[in-house]
């Protein structure tokens, strides 16, 4: 996948590039913005990150702490009921 629409807005798919970085999303404002999420992770984190990263594409307005509250959340749900990377 190279690309992914949030509400009805196209990003770019990258690869987090920083060591140590988790992920990131340009502003939808920003003319070819691009999502950065862990590609090929197979850990809870990444999951959290990805749902992260997409909260803040879809929901640009919401402030730090209630995406990573959400995101954790829904990461934990989804990993408790069994979803993983498919290999």
């Amino acid at each position: 996948m190279k690309s992914h629409v949030f509400r009805g807005t196209r990003w770019r798919l990258g690869n987090v590039k920083a060591r140590g970085e988790l992920g990131g999303c340009e502003g939808p404002h920003i003319s070819g913005r691009e999502i950065d999420i862990p590609v090929g992770g197979s850990r809870q984190q990444d999951l959290d990150t990805c749902i992260h990263e997409s909260i803040h594409a879809c929901l640009w307005d919401l402030d730090e702490e209630a995406v990573s509250e959400s995101a954790t959340d829904i990461a934990a749900l989804l990993w408790r009921l069994g979803w993983r990377k498919k290999k």
